[in-house]
């Protein structure tokens, strides 16, 4: 479904998109005057404008902050030639066909190779996205060890999910949670992260005495902060 909507001054063009992996109805800017409207692919969204109306000064300053900084998102189905980030880096994906049972994904150095068995119609996003959850559920929590090396928290199961909202979660049982998409992240403000949840393990709060703590963990965090302010909704996956 495709509409405009007037907010303001402004007449805004939208677009709803059904998506299988969406939990609830989000907004995402697709380039510089488009907004588009995600919906579980089980719900029926008859009043896209009421949502778009509701968030029109969400709206409003993303286009002013994408316009200013240059960072308009165009995003399209990853494919051949296609450039993501993968630990902080931007790689090539490279798609290749041949007589395989199963599709794989490799890394190398400036590549993600994507290899497909011949006729078949995979989707490439999913197997990334399979892939790197894969990635993130064996590197997020050596990271939590190495990072808790001189501190010695003490936390329980580490857990890696595809959480929308929210980076990391700390329970009161010590429990670690992490979004997936960390491992799309610079290395450093992925670091940050995971010493915020670390940190949560002595202090369940956001106090001063919580802020010193990450502090002392994560010396540059607030670097990583001004970079999820400025990044961190356009995460691609």
């Amino acid at each position: 479904m495709n509409g405009t909507v007037r907010l303001g001054e402004r007449e805004i063009p939208y677009t709803v998109r059904p998506s299988r992996r969406a939990r609830r109805v989000s907004l995402r800017i697709r380039e510089a005057g488009l907004v588009e409207v995600v919906v579980p692919a089980h719900l029926v969204l008859s009043a896209p404008e009421t949502v778009l109306k509701r968030h029109a000064p969400w709206i409003f300053r993303t286009f002013d902050r994408l316009t200013r900084s240059g960072a308009v998102e165009r995003e399209r189905p990853p494919g051949e030639g296609s450039r993501i980030l993968f630990l902080g880096a931007e790689r090539t994906i490279r798609v290749l066909r041949d007589d395989r049972r199963r599709p794989s994904v490799a890394l190398t150095e400036s590549e993600i190779i994507v290899r497909l068995t011949h006729g078949s119609p995979e989707d490439i996003h999913m197997l990334l996205e399979r892939w790197m959850r894969g990635q993130a559920e064996s590197i997020i929590p050596l990271r939590v060890s190495r990072l808790n090396e001189q501190w010695k928290f003490r936390y329980g199961r580490i857990t890696v999910r595809n959480q929308r909202t929210r980076w990391g979660s700390c329970s009161r049982n010590g429990a670690l949670s992490f979004n997936w998409r960390l491992v799309i992240l610079p290395m450093e403000v992925a670091d940050y992260l995971i010493c915020h949840e670390l940190a949560h393990l002595q202090y369940l709060d956001h106090s001063s005495r919580f802020w010193d703590l990450v502090e002392k963990i994560c010396p540059s965090f607030r670097q990583s902060e001004r970079w999820l302010r400025r990044h961190g909704r356009s995460v691609p996956l």
